[in-house]
């Protein structure tokens, strides 16, 4: 395959051109809302992932760069219609409604019309994961959040205490969304309480395991595979993270404050994930065999 340069630079070169100056209109129209999602990463743990959702999609552009040079054309005028429905679905949360999530949502179907009318079909398609990691970084609302996530929550949190009070020598009981224990070491408890700790890193492992699946052009059944796997696997990372976390507290650590268990086990959960995902991303089925393997440099057709 041709690089960037040698297959058609003038017509890289205006593509870059508009779309430079279509992400800064773009910004220049989401500033307020650009601005509050990254004061809502800095501040809430939740969503610290979305301060690394850009180098994700810089890095996935890098990677699939070929590609995309393959499939630019001249753009499609359909990519109109998308800005149009982008910017009703903003006008709309703003007034007679006030709906700040759904204003933050609007700017995806805004980022893809900008890539439609630049790049075309064929580059929107590719750029369909970079997207869903734009999506995967805009907080959802505490309410909203909170009534997706309690289920989860309690179950995890249940399962912990379950697993935890199979150890020798242990005895766990949940209270609320705290785990407390008995063992030979002593007693304590798994301090929880914290609103949504419990689940808390389920839009980063999400994010994570897009961009481990999407880090190389695969064909549509090794996707399909992938996205009916993704979500045990997040539910049972997230459930590690705090296994783990709960086992520190029991054998390593005395003081419910310290945040070693809490650091310890998201980092272990986290490379557990990347590992879970790129075993299941690249592994040989011969249930999808007729769907094309992955060609080398990271380049293979979708379907």
């Amino acid at each position: 395959m041709l690089s960037c340069r040698e297959s058609n630079p003038d017509k890289v070169a205006d593509a870059v051109a508009r779309l430079v100056i279509l992400v800064g209109l773009f910004i220049w129209m989401f500033r307020p809302e650009l601005s509050v999602i990254a004061s809502s990463a800095a501040h809430a743990s939740d969503w610290v992932h979305t301060l690394i959702i850009p180098v994700m999609i810089a890095l996935l552009v890098y990677l699939r760069r070929a590609a995309l040079v393959d499939k630019l054309s001249g753009g499609s005028l359909w990519g109109i219609l998308l800005l149009t429905v982008g910017l009703a679905l903003y006008a709309a949360a703003t007034w007679p409604f006030n709906y700040g999530y759904i204003r933050d949502v609007a700017m995806i179907p805004v980022l893809a019309g900008i890539v439609l009318v630049v790049s075309g079909w064929g580059a929107l398609r590719l750029c369909f994961p970079m997207l869903l990691l734009a999506m995967l970084a805009i907080p959802i609302g505490p309410r909203i959040y909170a009534r997706l996530i309690i289920r989860p929550e309690t179950y995890t949190i249940q399962a912990v205490a379950t697993v935890l009070g199979a150890l020798p020598g242990v005895d766990a009981v949940v209270r609320g969304v705290d785990v407390f224990f008995e063992s030979d070491f002593g007693s304590g408890v798994v301090a929880l309480a914290e609103s949504n700790r419990g689940v808390r890193l389920l839009p980063a492992l999400a994010a994570l395991g897009v961009f481990v699946t999407f880090s190389r052009i695969r064909s549509l059944g090794r996707l399909v595979f992938v996205a009916c796997t993704a979500i045990p696997i997040i539910l049972f990372c997230n459930f590690f993270r705090l296994f783990c976390w709960a086992v520190l507290d029991v054998y390593v650590v005395d003081s419910p404050t310290s945040p070693l268990p809490r650091n310890a086990s998201t980092i272990l959960s986290l490379l557990l994930a990347y590992l879970l995902f790129a075993c299941v991303s690249a592994a040989r089925l011969n249930l999808f065999a007729d769907a094309g393997q992955d060609a080398p440099g990271g380049e293979a057709a979708d379907e």
